[in-house]
């Protein structure tokens, strides 16, 4: 079982549910994911930043926490429950130099502004070509994208 709180909460529930005091830090992509668990009880704490992993470090051990890098997660061979994180998808359809369009597709544990997107599109489009002569602005008046963001609540719904 997974309990989701606030960051700010997450040293209080993890002293309210008798944890042992280990919060695991990682990171993916812009949030910075915390998790107390307990394999006697097979559950997790879990909390999201914004914050990077230091600064998220700094104030666990400050509310009282010792801190490790990495991440509980569940054992799917041993039966337990998936941890259900929400995902976004987004998307960019886009002009190319060909007679078809271009389309960017990609997902995120986080929600992502449509600068997120761009930004991105961008620095993966820049791996691909070479895109250092052409600044974010002219890169977007060039491809002329449409950017679409897709959070889990209608990612489920498509599903239903």
């Amino acid at each position: 079982m997974v309990l989701h709180v606030d960051f700010e909460h997450i040293a209080e529930e993890v002293k309210r549910h008798g944890y042992k005091p280990w919060a695991y830090v990682s990171r993916d992509r812009n949030t910075t994911l915390v998790t107390v668990g307990s394999p006697e009880s097979r559950t997790v704490v879990q909390a999201e930043t914004t914050l990077g992993p230091e600064e998220a470090k700094k104030l666990l051990t400050e509310q009282g926490l010792l801190v490790a890098p990495g991440r509980w997660v569940p054992d799917p061979f041993a039966g337990e429950l998936h941890i259900a994180q929400p995902i976004w998808v987004t998307a960019v359809a886009y002009r190319t130099q060909d007679e078809k369009p271009g389309l960017w597709v990609d997902a995120s544990r986080s929600e992502l502004s449509v600068g997120d997107v761009l930004r991105d599109f961008y620095e993966e489009m820049g791996t691909e070509t070479d895109l250092s002569t052409t600044s974010l602005d002219e890169f977007i008046v060039l491809t002329n994208p449409n950017v679409v963001v897709l959070g889990p609540d209608q990612l489920a719904a498509f599903a239903d």
